[in-house]
Formats: structure tokens, C-alpha cells, sequence
């Protein structure tokens, strides 16, 4: 069963205990009719009994019956209505004329003012009902007991019970058809969200539509919003490894320029230039892959010295910029730390610096300052500056001002991404060095 449709389920379900109602239903009607038409038969039978004791009569010791009765069944031969009478001993007394061809009553003689109701089926072929009633006469100082008998075939009995119960099945089928196809109705409009909601599904997978609908009932309004939180969790997801893949390429562009550069020149001491980079490689990585998996959080709380790792930044980036001869002038407290991840922070330096030596005219500025509130990084550079009009514009990833410079467009993007993981703030302003200036605020409590 577990391979069928849940409206299948249900219906066979339903057939099944549908068929168990009908059938305690049926039996427990069937006995009530049964039951209600014996009584009306032993009521007539009461009524018959009643008939011959009022046309017997107590002469002397002998008690005269008519011949002819009233009831013209028991005038005739073999109609199915016998009377009989019984003495004190159940000797019979008397029989009607429609009993003349019947076997012998089988009945007991009861006691005066007592009365029984039962079935005869001694008969070969054909049940009676047999009601019997006793009574007294007194004739000249003397009791005679008598027993009055009347038989009664059941072949009409039988007859409406057979009617009975084929009118009772049939109305009942008529019913349970009538109840499965209602049912079948309502399953069909009552699971029709169901369906729709598989058919949107596949929809999903098949890349028609983003999200599931909000036209569903409330049982699955729940439902479906969970399924919407979970795609769009698993989209973002997928969106960031893309983003993480070429973050980790933008990334790894300033420790392979510093290789390049120190291949290049015999005096370097390639050895450690080649281990520290390659240290710096894999710390990228782990870095990247990391994020990939974590999105828009903080992954790691540490006390991290800003000094120490800008000056790291800094000494890589006069390698890469060589030729520029950048005057890069650092001031930073040697107490000040920022409370993050390590990678965040390499990260929004390496981009902001980086642009700082690639558009600058020869001169970066890098401050921090701090109070008990606020931790704030400030990078300034002598170029052309940033347009107010374009300075959102470079937020985005993959955006860039300048087409003549090699880059994907990405840096800043990432620096934004690391920010808003921290709730920080960022703006771009015009600097004292007449280039751009680039200010990066964090709130000490949410960081």
C-alpha cells in the first residue's frame, strides 16, 4: 500500500471501514425487523386464539367448538392457519378444518392464564409459528383445563424477510456508492493544494518559477514557507559558493604578484618569500571555504593585532607595486586590535589597500582610531578620487569604474559583505589627499 496515492489510501480506507458500518448496520436493522415482525406475528396468532376461545362453549364435560370459524383460513383445507385443542393431558380435543391434512401439534398444555410463542419445525419442509394459551371451564362444580393452539406457516414471514433484506442491501450499496463518490469529490477538491503544490515543486527544479505561492490553505501555509526558506537558503547558498570561488580567485591575485615579482629578481630571498606566501595561499583558502559554508556571520572571534597584519598587507603590496614606489604610511596604535576574524580582517585591508596602490598616485594613508565605542579604519590614497554619483556603484560585485585596470570587479563587494557580517557601517568621502578616502566603523558591542 505504500506504493499508492494518498487519495487512493483514504479511499480504500474508507471503503473498508465503510463496509464494516454497513454491515453491524445491516445486521443490527435486519434483527430489528426480524424481531418487529415476530411480534406482530404472535399478536395475530394471539388474536386467532382469542377467536376460538370465544366461540368454544363448556357443555357438561364436553367443550363445542364450531366447525366453521369466523377466520375462514381455518375452514380451509391446507390454508396455512391450523387451531387446535388440547386437554388437561395435551390430548387433542379438537382440530380446525385446515388441519385436517397436517401431522399432529407438537405443542405442551399450559397452564390456565399462561401463554408461549415459539417455532414448530418438526414439519418436513415448511416452519409454523405456534402460540398456544391455556385456560378453565367449570361445569357443574368441576375445573376442566383446555389448551388452545393455533399454527401458523412462516413462508410469508420468509417471503417479506427476503424482500426486506434485498431492499435493505441494495439501498444500502445505493448509499455507500453515493458516500465513495462524494468522497471522491471533496478528496479531489480538498487535496487539490497537495497537488499544486507538487506541481509547483517541479516547477522549482525545473527552473519556471523561484518560489512556491502563497495561494494555500493555512494547514499549509507553514508548510510552504518552510520549503520557500529552504530553497531560497539552498539558492543562496549555491550563489555563494559562485561568489566565494571568485573571491578566492581575487584573493589569491596579490600573493601570486609577489611570487612573480620575486621570480624575477635573482637578489630576493625566494626561499622565504616562497614559504610565506604560500602560507598566506592556504590561509586564503581556508579562509574562503569557510565563508562558502557560513554566510553573512562572523566565523571566528579572536583578538587580532591591526598593526601587525597591516604591516604584513603592506610589505606584500610594495612588493606587487614596486615600480610605483608607494609611499604607504601606516598609523595604527600598536595596542589596537580588532575583535573578528583573522581572514575578515586581511581581507577588507588587502582590497581597500590594494585599490589604494593601484589608483593612488604614490601616496596611502592607513589610520585607525578607537574609543571606548567605536573601532573606525580609515584608507586614503592621492588619486583621482570616486565621483559621488559612481561610489555605490563600485559596492556592487563585479562593478567597475575603471576598464583599463585588471580585476573582476568584486574587491569591494567583499569588503561590504565582511562589514554588514559585523554590522558595521562603510562610506566613501573625498581625502585630505585629495584621492579617495574609504571608512570602515564598527560598533564594539556588536562585534
Amino acid at each position: 500500500m505504500k506504493n499508492y496515492s494518498l487519495r487512493t489510501r483514504i479511499l480504500l480506507m474508507a471503503s473498508f471501514f465503510m463496509l464494516v458500518f454497513f454491515s453491524i448496520t445491516a445486521a443490527v436493522l435486519d434483527s430489528a425487523f426480524t424481531n418487529a415482525t415476530k411480534s406482530a406475528e404472535k399478536e395475530k396468532l394471539q388474536l386467532y386464539i382469542l377467536s376460538l376461545i370465544s366461540s368454544a362453549e363448556q357443555q357438561g364435560r364436553d367443550l363445542i367448538i364450531p366447525a366453521y370459524q369466523q377466520e375462514s383460513r381455518f375452514n380451509e383445507a391446507s390454508s396455512g392457519l391450523y387451531g387446535y385443542v388440547l386437554d388437561r393431558a395435551g390430548r387433542e380435543l379438537w382440530r380446525s378444518r385446515s388441519a385436517l391434512t397436517v401431522s399432529p401439534v407438537t405443542a405442551r398444555p399450559q397452564r390456565p392464564g399462561k401463554s408461549s410463542f415459539g417455532i414448530d419445525n418438526t414439519h418436513v419442509g415448511v416452519e409454523y409459528f405456534v402460540a398456544t394459551y391455556g385456560t378453565i371451564e367449570e361445569s357443574h362444580g368441576k375445573d376442566y383445563q383446555y389448551t388452545f393452539v393455533v399454527m401458523q406457516d412462516n413462508i410469508a414471514f420468509q417471503r417479506a424477510l427476503t424482500s426486506y433484506r434485498s431492499d435493505l442491501w441494495m439501498w444500502l450499496a445505493i448509499v455507500a456508492l453515493l458516500l465513495l463518490t462524494t468522497q471522491h469529490f471533496l478528496l479531489s477538491r480538498g487535496l487539490r493544494p497537495l497537488y499544486n503544490l507538487a506541481h509547483e515543486l517541479k516547477d522549482i527544479e525545473d527552473g519556471h518559477i523561484e518560489a512556491l505561492s502563497d495561494d494555500y490553505p493555512k494547514e499549509l501555509s507553514r508548510l510552504t514557507g518552510n520549503l520557500n526558506r529552504l530553497v531560497d537558503s539552498e539558492r543562496k547558498q549555491r550563489t555563494r559558493y559562485h561568489q566565494r570561488l571568485g573571491d578566492l580567485a581575487h584573493s589569491l591575485k596579490t600573493p601570486l604578484a609577489v611570487l612573480t615579482n620575486a621570480a624575477d629578481e635573482s637578489t630576493v630571498e625566494l626561499h622565504q618569500l616562497v614559504k610565506e606566501q604560500s602560507q598566506r595561499m592556504d590561509q586564503i583558502v581556508r579562509y574562503q571555504l569557510q565563508r562558502a559554508v557560513v554566510s553573512q556571520q562572523v566565523t571566528g572571534i579572536t583578538r587580532v593585532n591591526i598593526l601587525e597584519h597591516a604591516t604584513q598587507v603592506k610589505n606584500a603590496l610594495d612588493k606587487v607595486y614596486k615600480d610605483k614606489a608607494v609611499l604607504c604610511q601606516l598609523h595604527i596604535p600598536s595596542e589596537s586590535f580588532f575583535h573578528g576574524d583573522q581572514g575578515d580582517l586581511l581581507e577588507m585591508l588587502g582590497n581597500l589597500m590594494d585599490n589604494a596602490y593601484k589608483y593612488g598616485a604614490g601616496e596611502v594613508k592607513v589610520s585607525v582610531a578607537e574609543d571606548s565605542k567605536q573601532l573606525q579604519f580609515i584608507i586614503e590614497d592621492n588619486g583621482p578620487g570616486i565621483e559621488e554619483q559612481a561610489r555605490e556603484k563600485i559596492t556592487q560585485r563585479g562593478a567597475r569604474l575603471d576598464t583599463q585596470e585588471q580585476g573582476q570587479g568584486i574587491g569591494m563587494a567583499v569588503v561590504v559583505d565582511i562589514i554588514n557580517s559585523y554590522n558595521g557601517s562603510f562610506t566613501i568621502n573625498d581625502s585630505e589627499l585629495l584621492g579617495a578616502k574609504f571608512s570602515l566603523s564598527f560598533t564594539k558591542q556588536h562585534y
